[in-house]
């Protein structure tokens, strides 16, 4: 799978990148909690498991098939975690919030998207 940013994962800071995660990584960008931290746990072939943690909250989410992934909503007060079948679309922008698209590949690879405007 091809990301928009590539494999940068510098590019996530400003709370919005779109990149492809083949292994264990942590990524820092800002919520509307303050600084907050995704880290991917583990990646496989249709496999995808990560933490989220954002001032005192953390969700968790992981997903296994074909097409299958997780998306999580960080606001201010709380988020919230839907994972199941997940398009590869961008997620639409909630004003508040920042929306994060996780979604396993195939190839072991997965396409981490993260929206805030």
């Amino acid at each position: 799978m091809s990301a928009a940013d590539g494999r940068d994962v510098a590019a996530c800071a400003d709370g919005n990148c779109e990149i492809a995660v083949s292994g264990p990584v942590t990524v820092r960008f800002t919520s509307p909690a303050g600084p907050a931290t995704l880290s991917v746990t583990e990646v496989g072939p249709n496999k995808v498991e990560y933490t989220v943690k954002s001032g005192n909250g953390r969700s968790q989410g992981g997903a296994s098939g074909p097409g299958q992934g997780c998306i999580t909503v960080l606001r201010d007060h709380g988020s919230s975690n839907s994972c199941g079948r997940v398009g590869t679309m961008r997620p639409a922008a909630q004003p508040g919030a920042v929306v994060i698209l996780m979604a396993a590949g195939e190839d072991g690879t997965a396409i981490l998207r993260i929206v805030s405007k």
